[in-house]
């Protein structure tokens, strides 16, 4: 259940949430949103893992992160400081910790979407320390926004300001109306369809392929099949995780949150910065304010700019995952937007859109290859493949693309058409043309159907 895409999550634990949460008494909302998003991470954590080990250190965190915030609220001066230290160490800690025991002891020592509430509780002490929080905040309210259950898997990582700011806004709290409660549920549940569509209907298929050319063998594949892989597998990434982020916020939006953009048509930007401002914004957001600015952001001279972005880069790359590929990865992107800042963007206009968009539309599925490939060698093999002129491995069958193209090609197609941005902004737009609700109607069913009659996948970014 802890999967959006889950029948019994779809048709039993969502309905049922709403139910019971408007029927709630306003002042105990708050209550049914932490013992819903409870129970929702412990049954999902139990069909997870067998148990229910993951609990613990959610609650756990969530108690110390909570009487930390009190300690440093109320403290002065040094002791604030060593307050805020010794909460940001213990965050720090624990999820490195996690993630170490998750990758060389055992893959279920790792509590799902520990990279995320981390973040959540780390941002939530810094803005605390820093008088962005302004009221002193009840357990119930802090409790409630570390484990909500849209976002405690795979975020989006809401700041807690957008979170309290808007507790008022939530249907029944400003007594609003049943039309107002009724219409948040419909344009929630849109966004829900959308993101459920690009998981099931697309993600999941693109995973098909991408899988079969595993089977094969990436020494195997023709050059095109390569290509076609590392296309596939950033289609893959993309409607997954921005399935997700739909899906995710679309249930907030149920609940009287507004909409989190956690996505904002990466590929339609015009260079590799750009993209990862608009991919994962809110993971973004958190690494520039947290991170990159506390260590002088681009206030300072050019050696020191290096290294911040270094650091952040080395910490994205980790943040995903221990294994080689991952900081590989994340240097690899350090190195394209540090070429971008001081060669690219001095370029002529003309000059400088070209080869911007050529960096996201071209380096971007080569560097998501590197995120997709653990194994060194395989790696290796792989972009020897899609570059041949480098040797090693003989294609099976020259004409493999073909074949896949003539099952895969339409999904593709889809998945193409869908990043041009004025695509999908033009649906948002008309989401409440009849014609556009008879396609969801039709869309949500396509994709129980599919559900119905498949294993299912998880979200790629629970493992992260």
């Amino acid at each position: 259940m802890i999967s959006f895409s889950n029948i019994t999550f779809i048709f039993r634990f969502l309905p049922a949430f709403l139910i019971v949460f408007y029927v709630t008494p306003v002042k105990f909302r708050t209550w049914t949103l932490l013992l819903g998003s409870l129970i929702f991470y412990l049954v999902g954590s139990i069909d997870s893992v067998g148990n229910f080990k993951m609990f613990p250190a959610l609650l756990g965190a969530v108690v110390v992160n909570y009487l930390f915030a009190r300690a440093v609220r109320n403290a002065e001066g040094k002791k604030k400081k060593v307050f805020l230290a010794l909460i940001v160490i213990f965050d720090a800690v624990m999820l490195i910790t996690f993630k170490l025991l998750g990758q060389f002891v055992d893959g279920s020592l790792i509590p799902i979407g520990i990279s995320f509430y981390t973040f959540k509780m780390i941002s939530f002490q810094a803005d605390s320390y820093n008088g962005k929080i302004d009221s002193k905040p009840l357990f119930k309210d802090v409790a409630a926004y570390f484990c909500m259950f849209p976002q405690v898997v795979s975020g989006p990582i809401m700041r807690f300001s957008d979170y309290s700011d808007n507790l008022e806004l939530i249907p029944g709290a400003s007594k609003s109306s049943k039309e107002e409660i009724l219409a948040n549920i419909e344009d929630g549940f849109k966004y829900f369809i959308a993101g459920l569509a690009m998981k099931v209907l697309l993600a999941d298929h693109y995973a098909m392929l991408w899988k079969e050319i595993g089977t094969i063998g990436y020494e195997s594949i023709s050059t095109p099949f390569a290509w076609i892989g590392a296309v596939t597998y950033s289609l893959q990434l993309f409607f997954d995780f921005w399935g997700y982020s739909l899906m995710s916020s679309g249930i907030a939006v149920m609940l009287g949150f507004p909409f989190v953009v956690n996505f904002d048509h990466p590929y339609g930007s015009a260079s590799v910065s750009e993209f990862y401002r608009r991919w994962h914004a809110t993971l973004g957001s958190w690494f520039r304010d947290y991170i990159y600015i506390p260590m002088g952001g681009s206030r300072v001279g050019t050696v020191r700019i290096i290294l911040n972005l270094l650091v952040v880069w080395l910490v994205t790359g980790f943040w995903h995952g221990v294994t080689l590929n991952f900081i590989l990865w994340g240097i690899i992107l350090f190195v394209i937007i540090m070429c971008e800042r001081f060669i690219v963007f001095k370029l002529p206009g003309v000059l400088k859109t070209i080869v911007g968009r050529f960096n996201v539309l071209v380096l971007i599925p080569l560097t998501w290859v590197i995120f997709a490939i653990s194994d060194a060698g395989m790696l290796l093999n792989y972009f020897k493949r899609l570059f041949p002129f480098f040797g090693a491995g003989i294609a099976v069958n020259d004409n493999d693309y073909i074949k896949n193209l003539g099952i895969y090609g339409g999904l593709l197609a889809v998945g193409v058409v869908l990043l041009i941005p004025h695509v999908f902004k033009f649906i948002e737009k008309h989401r409440k043309n009849p014609l556009i609700m008879i396609c969801l109607f039709v869309l949500f069913w396509f994709s129980v159907y599919s559900l119905t009659n498949s294993a299912g996948n998880p979200f790629m970014y629970f493992a992260f």
